[in-house]
Parts: structure tokens; C-alpha cells; sequence
């Protein structure tokens, strides 16, 4: 039986050297496609057939494939060593190359939304099989786009603008190091070996762990505050006074497929059921035995006897398999191919990006996942989490790279059934 080890993940599927020809020959091989795509633009008709349409949209999907793959070995690098100039600069170059290659073809989208009358629409979109809904959500974006020049000097922009300033704050926060005394020693932690503290069972403890962290963000609100200030303007000024959408929050919800009306409903009701939450509180303060929740206790523990367990990653990793395979083994094996193939990084290292995700760059790779594994129960939870999002993703493998991608609400259902798989199962182990 294998044993799973904290580790980092294994990129060479994407690319074995960035320095090597063989990577220099992916970037040209990438520039020719996009370059031959650009002879397309005088052959555009809304009146094309379907059988022509359709070889363009699989050009679009090579291109996506073989930037995906680039982009994403450039991304995942940065992650695993935010503070590694190297992976630094290859983020850089692959975020502007990119930019260059969306440029080239960008053309062709803009065509699509807003030349294609809706009778031709129809028309290609009924006749263009599991990419139709594709076709359609892109159609909805016709009334926000600008014209083309404009739409390349936002895509070139924003590797030095906003994509930039995410970037600067994930190499700074990513760094900080959080010094701590525990049981009389001061102790030096990752952000996430010392959050672990803020669900400690004791409140002095969970305050000093909160204000390690704050204290820490404070030294550099100036920087970090003016970082954040800058993406939300551009947001609103791009979004807003630029392409003319109703509201901030409207753009990011036809980006995810979902109806603004679904959402005020959605939080009309969490507004109107406010009082169940106020009540929990109230009822966890009791629990607590204290007459007022702090923000430091929001995370504590409701049974202060208890001693949280920890987990070996070894059987952390078993244990959510098992959770899965109690569904299906087909997940099960997806789960466990993410590992066989050394896509994980688990480990904690000092300028690694904290928390966790999933990526999935193309349908032909098996998903990559990052956690940072402290061997806590939540720590299990998000291993279970990541995976649920990786294993739908494999059960997409047979789609094209153009509908692989779920939209957000979509996506987040297959997570967090994933860690209702583990709790079951953790519960049943307790009540035998």
C-alpha cells in the first residue's frame, strides 16, 4: 500500500526546464498557431458554415490548450515559492505572453458577440454540439464589450496593472513570519501553522494569535491598503464607468453564468435569516461560558474540554479515499491519480502561497491541488475540499477545454460534497 508523504508537486508534464529549448520551442510553437489564427479575420462571415465554424472553434481550443499549459507551469511555480525571483520573472514574461496571444485572437471573440446576428447565432450554436453553451454565455457579454483596440489595451494593461498588484501582495503576505510565544517559548509560524491558534480552546491564546496576525498586516496596511484600494478602483472604473454594468457585483455574476435576480434572492434571504446566526452565536457564547462572543472566539472550539486530534497526513489523505469510495470508487480513482502523479504540494514552507485551491489547466492533465497541511481537522476538510474540486474536473476529461471549466456555484457544490463524503464518514466511525 502506498504512503502519502508531505511533499511538493511535479510539473514536468507542463514543461521539464524553462530555460531548456524544449520550452522555447512550446512559446514559439504557441506564437505560430496564433499567428496563422490571425489570417482567419478576412474569411469571417455570419453567414459561415457550420462545418468551417467549427474548425476555428478547435483551433481556439489548441491555442487555449498550449497556453494553458505554459501559463499554468509559470502560475503553479509562483505559488509553490512566491519569493523565488525566477519563478517570479517567469511569471512575468508568461502573464505578458499571454496577454500577446489573447490580443491576436481576440478578434474572433469580439466577432462572435457582437457581429453574428442572432439568427446565424442560433443557427452555429445549435449546430456546435457540447460547445453551444459556450457560444451562448459568451453571447452575453456582447453588450459590455468595447472595440477591439480598446479591448487589447485592457488585456496589455493589466499584466502591469492588476495582475501586477495581486502578485505584490501575494509575495509580501506570503513572506511574513509570525513569532509567537507558546508554553513559555516563542515560537516562529507560517500564517497557517499559526491560525491553527485562533481555534485554540484556550481564549488567551486565540487573542494573541488573532493580534500576532493583525499586528502583522497593521505594519503594512499603507502598502497592503493602497494594493487593495487600487484593485477595487480599477474593478469599478473597467466595469462600471467602462463597459456599463449595472453594478460591481454584476459583472462577476455573468462571468459565473448566474442572473443577478438569483442573487438578490439569495441574499434577501440570508439577510431575512440574519437572527439564526445572531442566535448561534449567542447560544456558542453560552457554551463557552462567557457573556459576549469576542472576534477572537468566533473560531474556538464550542466544547473547551476537548482536545482537538491531529492528523497524520498519511492517513488524512487514506481517510478522505475512503470517504470517497464509500460513494464510488470512480472517485476514488480520480482522487487517488492526482497523487499518483505527484500533483499535490502539501507541505509548509515559508513563501509558499497560504491556503489552498485546485487547478485544472487542461482536460488531457490531472488537476493540480495545493494545501498546506498543519495536520488539523480543517486541514483534512480542505484536503477533502480540493479534491472534490479535482475529481470533477477528471469526470470532465472527455470535454473540450472550452466548457471543462464549471461555473463558480457549480464548482463549489462538487467541493463541498466532497466534505460531506468525510464528515459522514467521520461520524459513522464515532457512532460504532
Amino acid at each position: 500500500m502506498s504512503v502519502y508523504n508531505l511533499d511538493k508537486w511535479d510539473l514536468s508534464e507542463l514543461a521539464k526546464d524553462p530555460k531548456s529549448p524544449a520550452f522555447q520551442k512550446q512559446i514559439r510553437d504557441l506564437e505560430a498557431l496564433a499567428k496563422k489564427f490571425e489570417k482567419i479575420k478576412s474569411k469571417l462571415d455570419p453567414k459561415i458554415s457550420s462545418k468551417k465554424f467549427m474548425g476555428i472553434l478547435h483551433e481556439v481550443e489548441e491555442i487555449s490548450e498550449k497556453m494553458s499549459k505554459i501559463g499554468g507551469y509559470a502560475s503553479l511555480s509562483y505559488s509553490a515559492d512566491t519569493q523565488s525571483d525566477e519563478a517570479t520573472s517567469l511569471m512575468t514574461r508568461m502573464s505578458k505572453l499571454g496577454s500577446e496571444i489573447s490580443n491576436k485572437i481576440l478578434f474572433f471573440d469580439l466577432w462572435w458577440k457582437t457581429q453574428v446576428d442572432d439568427k446565424n447565432a442560433k443557427r452555429l450554436i445549435r449546430d456546435s454540439g457540447e460547445l453551444s453553451e459556450y457560444l451562448s454565455h459568451k453571447r452575453l457579454f456582447a453588450k459590455y464589450a468595447l472595440s477591439e483596440p480598446e479591448e487589447k489595451i485592457i488585456n496589455t494593461l493589466d499584466v502591469t496593472g492588476i495582475s501586477a498588484l495581486v502578485k505584490l501582495y501575494d509575495k509580501m503576505t506570503s513572506a511574513y513570519e509570525y513569532q509567537m510565544k507558546i508554553g513559555g517559548k516563542t515560537k516562529k509560524m507560517t500564517r497557517e501553522e499559526i491560525t491553527n491558534y485562533i481555534r485554540s480552546t484556550n481564549p488567551k491564546i486565540r487573542e494573541t494569535a488573532y493580534k500576532t496576525i493583525l499586528t502583522k498586516y497593521t505594519e503594512n496596511k499603507g502598502v497592503i491598503g493602497e494594493i487593495y484600494q487600487n484593485i477595487v478602483l480599477n474593478w469599478k472604473d473597467e466595469g462600471i464607468e467602462i463597459r456599463g454594468y449595472k453594478s460591481p457585483i454584476s459583472m462577476r455574476n455573468i462571468g459565473n453564468n448566474v442572473d443577478d435576480k438569483t442573487i438578490e434572492s439569495l441574499l434577501a434571504v440570508c439577510k431575512k435569516n440574519s437572527p439564526v446566526f445572531q442566535k448561534f452565536f449567542i447560544q456558542k457564547a453560552k457554551m463557552l461560558k462567557m457573556k459576549k462572543l469576542r472576534r477572537y472566539d468566533l473560531y474556538a472550539p464550542a466544547a473547551a474540554n476537548i482536545k482537538e486530534k491531529n492528523y497524520q497526513y498519511d492517513k488524512s489523505v487514506k481517510l478522505v479515499f475512503e470517504s470517497l469510495k464509500r460513494f464510488s470508487p470512480k472517485l476514488e480513482e480520480f482522487a487517488k491519480k492526482v497523487f499518483n502523479e505527484k500533483h499535490v504540494d502539501s507541505s509548509i514552507r515559508v513563501g509558499k502561497r497560504d491556503g489552498a485551491f485546485c487547478s485544472t489547466l487542461t482536460p488531457k492533465i490531472t488537476p493540480y491541488v495545493l494545501v498546506n497541511f498543519t495536520g488539523k481537522t480543517r486541514d483534512v476538510f480542505t484536503l477533502a475540499h480540493e479534491l472534490g474540486h479535482a475529481v470533477h474536473s477528471q469526470t470532465a476529461q472527455d470535454r473540450s477545454i472550452l466548457v471543462q471549466d464549471a461555473p463558480l456555484p457549480l464548482a463549489e457544490t462538487a467541493s463541498t460534497f466532497s466534505e460531506l463524503l468525510l464528515y459522514d464518514n467521520l461520524s459513522d466511525k464515532i457512532n460504532r
